[in-house]
């Protein structure tokens, strides 16, 4: 069984749409997929086609809360939900806001969903975690419940800071609470490959983290499928089988599978607190402005779309105070 935290703190880079549709490919392959909703605004549910989550009881929110509180009434088992899309949901709601806040006085607080699932997912092949766009205490706990991370990287330069975020966030989670915790790789999202400017993020993201950060080959394009599935309360798996956007979503599962399995001590696995794990994010700042140095001319329409990306390059590589320096 494997937990996977699909986190970025950065809002709209398709996070729960990953989720909802890597969680229909694994199933699709047989695997047995439990699907945890860990934001209060329960897009996951609404996306797997329950209409009206804030009926649901008990709910993640509400078992987080009882745990907190040493009670035990509650169980991950009486709170999930059989979508209309067929996946196992723990299901969420605005309850998980408060249960937030309750547990800010809780001693362990950051290990209480740990603690929650660890009982009931046996029963599961892969355990999929929608984050909340923040880096908050539902956020860290979920990093602290997991065994690897995906990171949804929308196909724009700004997005990128939310990726270096993003991986300062998991060193210092692997430092401190959850020594076991790696990183499974980036996903592109939102991909539109008509424009300049995607191609060149996707571009300038694949060669600054070679050998620091996996970066799925599946990239998912901006699709209206993806959109109408939504509306359907369906997987695009389902909606639309032979689709680009389902095809895609087979073979980032197919990738994930392959993350999981060990392999010989890359950067991102290295001991916490070692020479290699505390320079991770500094080097993908440096690795970031040394594609771009490095980068073949473009074209004079592809070099203005690139420009923005250039600054961030420079930006990033003069960040390293920003970036660990400060956590040491």
């Amino acid at each position: 069984m494997s937990v996977i935290a699909v986190a970025n703190q950065k809002g709209g880079v398709g996070k729960t749409t990953t989720v909802a549709n890597l969680g229909a490919a694994l199933s699709e392959q047989g695997y047995r997929v439990l699907l945890v909703d860990n934001d209060p605004q329960a897009n996951l549910a609404i996306t797997l086609g329950v209409t009206d989550p804030e009926i649901l009881s008990p709910t993640l929110g509400d078992l987080l809360v009882e745990r907190g509180h040493n009670l035990t009434r509650g169980h991950v088992a009486d709170a999930i939900v059989r979508t209309p899309s067929r996946l196992d949901l723990l299901p969420a709601n605005s309850r998980l806001s408060a249960a937030e806040l309750a547990l800010i006085g809780t001693i362990g607080r950051e290990m209480i969903m740990r603690d929650l699932l660890a009982p009931e997912i046996a029963e599961y092949d892969f355990v999929v975690i929608d984050c909340l766009p923040s880096l908050g205490l539902l956020a860290i706990n979920a990093l602290a419940a997991a065994d690897g991370v995906v990171i949804p990287v929308q196909a724009d330069f700004l997005a990128l800071q939310g990726l270096a975020q993003m991986l300062e966030t998991v060193n210092a989670v692997r430092a401190k609470l959850n020594a076991g915790l790696t990183v499974l790789g980036a996903v592109l999202t939102m991909m539109d490959v008509r424009t300049a400017h995607a191609r060149g993020v996707a571009t300038m993201l694949r060669e600054a983290l070679i050998g620091q950060v996996r970066v799925f080959d599946a990239e998912i394009r901006a699709q209206v499928a993806l959109k109408d599935c939504v509306q359907e309360g369906r997987s695009v798996l389902e909606y639309r089988a032979e689709s680009q956007a389902a095809m895609a979503y087979r073979r980032l599962a197919s990738e994930v599978i392959e993350a999981l399995e060990p392999r010989p001590n890359p950067a991102m696995w290295a001991e916490p607190g070692s020479r290699t794990a505390e320079a991770l994010e500094p080097a993908v700042a440096l690795g970031i402005a040394s594609a771009l140095e490095q980068a073949p001319t473009a074209p004079p329409a592809e070099a203005e779309a690139m420009a923005p990306l250039s600054r961030f390059g420079a930006f990033l590589a003069g960040r390293d105070a920003w970036l660990g320096q400060q956590a040491r």
